[in-house]
């Protein structure tokens, strides 16, 4: 008689888990330079698929619609690069009189630290040396390391339109490998999860940046009746941080509290962050669920998590493909009755 089979312990089990995830990570830290334009190719290319589809409807054929959709793409992302850099030629004109400001702010803080705290004002500028000669020291690095992967950033940039185009072209072939994967009883649900996926991706991107347009008028409507110089771009940058959650709102403060700092003055300042925390409230309580919707419905707590190993994994780059990225992955585990649990955690609780 044929002996039944005996389930593997827990340990067993929890140890394939782990070696299974650290060889993904290892995998993805490795093949960060070609698994990261592809990721952001397939959103881009799940948002521009209505349009090609549109367009092929036009008696285009398939390879020619997707060219004009990642090209309309590419010439609206240009528009905003231009939009942002010409902002910024201002600001960086004004760099060397902002940086006397923020030397006249800082002698202000060191006689306000030595009356306070009984601190010596030489003591205050050794450690501040100290410090900023390490600050620098990283900095230069940080500067040396840009310069030498200008490359890759230029590989990168080059490649997502490629890889775009190339998912818009070939995505019946992509469907038909995803449905010989599996056996053909399951090919309904297989179509159903890239069903799911679609929508799921699609309504977050598309979501996101409208939800950007309304930050972004927010921050620089309530910045220009406070009378920040620089509300166009602070409020800009703001909202593109927006897309990082949690840790883009600290940022986003962080920048405008040291721009107008310098620019203007404390109670300036402190209206500002002010204001942007409870513009960050009313977008995260309001706008947030209003405008992206529930379908990338994801807790808070594996949200943050998300962003950290994004972030460790492909660094900037991780950091923005994360909330997607676990939004597919939460559709694929509640799909598969084994991984039921793990959807479960992700989700909230009702």
């Amino acid at each position: 008689m044929r002996q039944p089979l005996l389930k593997p312990p827990f340990y067993m089990k929890l140890s394939h888990i782990l070696l299974s995830l650290v060889l993904i990570v290892v995998i993805l830290r490795t093949m960060k330079d070609i698994l990261a334009p592809v990721a952001f190719g397939f959103l881009f290319a799940i948002l521009l698929l209505p349009l090609a589809q549109g367009l092929e409807k036009l008696k285009l054929p398939r390879g020619a619609a997707a060219g004009l959709a990642v090209l309309i793409f590419v010439i609206f992302m240009a528009g905003m690069l231009y939009f942002i850099s010409w902002q910024t030629s201002t600001f960086v004109s004004d760099l060397p009189m902002l940086e006397k400001r923020l030397m006249v702010l800082a002698n202000d803080l060191t006689i306000w630290v030595d009356d306070k705290f009984n601190v010596d004002s030489d003591q205050q500028i050794a450690w501040i040396n100290e410090n900023a000669a390490k600050s620098i020291a990283s900095l230069s690095q940080l500067v040396v390391n840009a310069v030498t992967s200008v490359s890759s950033v230029l590989i990168f940039l080059v490649f997502i339109p490629l890889y775009t185009f190339f998912l818009l072209y070939y995505r019946r072939l992509l469907v038909q490998f995803l449905l010989r994967l599996f056996r053909a009883e399951f090919a309904g649900e297989v179509r159903e999860v890239i069903a799911h996926s679609r929508v799921v991706v699609k309504s977050y991107v598309v979501g996101l940046f409208i939800e950007m347009l309304v930050v972004a008028t927010l921050y620089i409507v309530a910045l220009m009746c406070l009378g920040v110089k620089y509300a166009v771009l602070l409020g800009t940058l703001g909202a593109i941080f927006n897309i990082i959650p949690y840790l883009g709102m600290v940022l986003t403060i962080l920048v405008t509290v040291l721009v107008t700092l310098t620019t203007g003055t404390a109670g300036q300042a402190f209206w500002a962050a002010a204001i942007m925390f409870g513009i960050h409230l009313l977008d995260a309580n309001v706008l947030l669920p209003r405008i992206v919707g529930s379908k990338v419905s994801i807790n808070a707590m594996v949200t943050l998590l998300g962003v950290f190993i994004g972030s460790m994994i492909w660094g900037i780059a991780g950091m923005f493909i994360s909330i997607p990225a676990m939004a597919l992955l939460k559709v694929v585990f509640d799909k598969i009755p084994n991984m039921r649990p793990w959807g479960m955690i992700m989700g909230n609780e009702d």
